[in-house]
């Protein structure tokens, strides 16, 4: 029951966020224009966009209920661990984002708001993460791993965070279409403006790659570092794919998916 709990958490929190992603490349955020009702009702209209964005909404609930589990299991389970502060955290990580997503919606989507959004958004899913690697050593507090293999990948975790965030922004500055169906460094164009701010996701998203393969060659986990670069080349890849399908739904929450859970990934591996 303890893992089904905390498994529930992380895996609604992920579809929750993949969910998220589609539905703003779909261009329904605003699909209802109210909060915490959808068009004055709790039911919505038989309206596409409403239909989608009010699926994002009970998903969020679904979410809810298991973060709520998650803190009871907390308190029953593992009182005076590191496991309560992380029940805590979640719990509260959770209700700012639901204001903040009232808010995005009240305030029609303002860019540092939506940003904070997606920042707790991911921050909630590496403290579920967090809960469900420490379930079975609850008393260890969190600590990184102090392994070369440990350090390279907290590196790696440091700079696909800010990559993704990086990404949040290209989407909320609608810098999407900057560079047109150009794939590679939008090199027809000046790098100023919406097309500096996409430019600026490419080459970050080499340099991520490229540190990968590099640290394939010099690290005791060859293989896992592989994967790695093999993961990042992929989600890459759908990232190329979203600008020449002109930032198809499928490309693009395909594109998002991964680079999250590529981000859990060396989550676990950088904590002891």
């Amino acid at each position: 029951m303890k893992k089904f709990i905390l498994w529930g958490t992380l895996l609604s929190m992920f579809f929750l966020m993949a969910f998220g992603s589609a539905t703003a490349a779909l261009g329904a955020c605003l699909g209802c224009p109210d909060w915490p009702l959808c068009y004055g009702s709790l039911l919505p209209p038989e309206q596409r966009f409403a239909l989608l964005e009010y699926t994002h909404r009970v998903l969020a609930a679904l979410t809810s209920i298991f973060v709520a589990g998650a803190l009871l299991l907390s308190f029953k389970e593992y009182r005076g661990t590191s496991l309560l502060k992380a029940g805590f955290l979640l719990v509260g990580l959770l209700v700012a984002q639901i204001v903040i997503g009232g808010i995005t919606v009240l305030m029609r989507m303002p860019f540092w708001v939506s940003m904070a959004h997606a920042l707790f958004a991911l921050l909630t899913l590496l403290t579920a993460t967090f809960m469900i690697k420490r379930a079975d050593s609850p008393e260890k507090p969190f600590e990184l791993s102090g392994t070369p293999d440990g350090k390279r990948n907290f590196v790696l975790l440091l700079l696909l965070l800010f990559q993704i965030l990086l990404g949040t922004a290209v989407r909320k500055l609608q810098a999407g279409f900057a560079c047109g169906q150009d794939v590679f460094l939008c090199l027809g164009q000046p790098w100023s403006g919406d097309v500096l701010v996409q430019v600026l996701h490419r080459l970050t998203g080499y340099f991520i790659f490229a540190l990968s393969l590099y640290f394939t060659f010099v690290s005791e986990g060859r293989r896992w570092f592989a994967f790695v670069s093999l993961i990042v080349f992929l989600t890459g890849l759908f990232g190329a794919l979203s600008a020449y399908s002109m930032l198809s739904p499928t490309m693009v929450t395909t594109h998002y998916s991964l680079a999250v859970l590529t981000m859990l990934m060396l989550f676990w591996r950088s904590t002891s």
